[in-house]
């Protein structure tokens, strides 16, 4: 009987921190490309070319979307900013904000001077709402900025034809769904750019980095100079010199990757495509034998996904039928029985500790512009139903062997099936 006994309550765990996939993986091949971006010579796109393929950040770029401009950025954040500034978001315009999201977008459309507006989500996806953006557009909104959150995509269909409709760019961040595809397309190339965050914690990792990617020329012109103070590359020519010329155009600055960056990029990428395909085999597996369990509903995806990646697996729970215990609670005993972290979505950006814009002080920011950006007038119920209603976990879980994911079958059932003994 004392191997039911929940762990939170003194019994033994289901699993051991040692039985999951550490995040970032390195392998023999991690280390020789970050040797040999060391050894190059070259650590910057603005240092010296030693020969021609030399540039791991054009490599990266090139492989990465090689049928689209591709602009890789020094994180996920600066390539939100240099879209908005592409794109010519000015001062007081408005831009449209997912309100169940990390705090980057908002905070890129704040480093504009624009006005984040934050608009709730599907309670299904728990990506962007198509009704409620159609809701909150006015005569000031310039784009729209839609997250794929977790591990399901927004409604890109809808969403494209309320842009359209209204002439405002529609910006898809990626950052949480590399290689997803919607119909025949993939995530990323279906608005006027498209965003990832290449930090440790993604699918796709390198520390710190980002990419933006679009198939518009003048666009991704705008971007490339944008992120290197004004800067285009051009042809190679001979050794001992710039990949960068001086074109300006724009007032830019320095988001640029590093080569440092640029080679654990293309290690990460190598494995992409085969963990995206682990991660989704046993995220099936979840969806099908956790969906038995008493309360648990997993995340529904849109029809027109044809393959969903995964940043954080992630489940909705009826908790009145988990003896109303608290969702902090419920996670703190599965974390308890399985050893890795196990948490809430995001709160939501209305109440959220990270986004207080207020309370930063700027020169060009008055009382007028901070009425506007006060993140409390907005209303988020279904963001802060699905805080207070799902949980998620890390995508590194997913590329455990089949004795993982059956702890966590094990442990699922354990925990819910004695839901009334969970301590608040």
């Amino acid at each position: 009987m004392f191997k039911s006994v929940l762990s939170i309550r003194g019994g033994p765990p289901v699993a051991k921190r040692e039985d999951w996939p550490q995040w970032p993986r390195s392998f023999k091949s991690t280390e020789a490309a970050v040797t040999g971006a060391l050894r190059s010579g070259r650590w910057s796109i603005s240092g010296f070319r030693r020969h021609p393929g030399a540039n791991l950040e054009r490599q990266f770029a090139q492989q990465f979307a090689a049928f689209h401009d591709a602009i890789p950025t020094a994180n996920g954040t600066a390539s939100l900013t240099i879209a908005l500034q592409a794109l010519e978001i000015q001062p007081g315009d408005e831009v449209i904000v997912p309100g169940l999201v990390w705090v980057a977008p908002a905070v890129a459309v704040l480093a504009v001077n624009a006005v984040p507006v934050l608009v709730d989500v599907d309670p299904h996806t728990l990506c962007l709402d198509p009704a409620a953006v159609d809701r909150a557009i006015t005569p000031r909104t310039r784009a729209i900025i839609v997250v794929h959150l977790y591990c399901s995509m927004a409604d890109l269909d809808a969403l494209q034809a309320i842009a359209n409709h209204h002439g405002i760019p529609l910006i898809e961040d990626c950052a949480q769904t590399h290689g997803s595809v919607w119909n025949d397309r993939r995530a990323g190339t279906l608005g006027s750019v498209g965003i990832f965050s290449l930090h440790e914690g993604k699918p796709l990792a390198c520390g710190e980095g980002g990419i933006a990617i679009t198939n518009d020329d003048e666009l991704a012109s705008r971007m490339e100079r944008l992120r290197a103070n004004g800067r285009s590359y051009r042809p190679f020519t001979e050794t001992n010199t710039f990949d960068l010329e001086e074109v300006g155009g724009v007032l830019g600055t320095n988001y640029a990757m590093s080569e440092l960056q640029a080679a654990l990029a293309l290690d990460s990428l190598s494995r992409l495509e085969a963990e995206n395909d682990l991660r989704a085999a046993n995220a099936a597996r979840l969806d099908r034998s956790l969906a038995r369990l008493p309360g648990i509903t997993p995340i529904t995806r849109p029809a027109p996904v044809k393959r969903q990646t995964y940043y954080h697996y992630a489940l909705h729970l009826d908790r009145s039928t988990l003896a109303d215990r608290s969702i902090s609670s419920i996670c703190r005993a599965l974390q308890s029985e399985l050893n890795f972290w196990i948490h809430p979505p995001y709160v939501p950006l209305n109440r959220n500790l990270l986004y207080q814009p207020q309370s930063q002080p700027h020169r060009w920011w008055d009382d007028h512009y901070r009425s506007r950006i006060d993140p409390c007038q907005f209303h988020l119920p279904a963001a802060e139903h699905a805080h207070q209603n799902a949980l998620v976990f890390h995508h590194s879980i997913l590329l455990a062997e089949d004795a993982g994911m059956a702890k966590i079958e094990e442990a699922f059932a354990k925990v819910l099936g004695r839901a009334e003994e969970i301590p608040e």
